[in-house]
């Protein structure tokens, strides 16, 4: 037979935060950036979202587009097209180069952070606004 006990005050508090803990740690909880800029007419945008710890020099086709300082974000205001993106690390140890769309009218999100699997690489995700 099963017996019911009412839970106090503290340890009912207690499992609601264990609750709340387990579902974050083994639910997992998607914690999208919003961006709340909406390009010029005519144009799309590249946000690049530093979570790296060290800041980025961003290219677009060869052009500097600027600098991304660790743990921001930039953005910027680009033609609808097909360019090649490179990453560059400040120390230029770490770096990523790959293509990207950018949309008219739309966001286009590089999320950046160091591969754990190998500190002198970048891992990009890419994803539309």
């Amino acid at each position: 037979m099963m017996t019911r006990r009412k839970l106090g005050t503290r340890q009912a508090g207690r499992t609601v935060c264990l609750a709340l803990w387990a579902f974050v740690v083994i639910g997992g909880c998607e914690s999208r950036k919003e961006f709340d800029h909406v390009p010029p007419s005519g144009l799309g945008a590249l946000i690049v979202d530093n979570h790296a710890r060290d800041d980025i020099e961003v290219y677009a086709d060869g052009v500097r587009l600027g600098r991304v300082d660790d743990w921001r974000y930039s953005i910027f205001d680009l033609k609808p097209g097909y360019y090649r993106i490179v990453l560059r690390g400040e120390d230029g140890g770490r770096a990523f180069a790959g293509d990207v769309d950018i949309l008219e009218g739309r966001q286009t999100i590089l999320d950046v952070s160091i591969d754990p699997n190998d500190i002198n690489r970048y891992v990009v995700l890419v994803g539309f606004d």
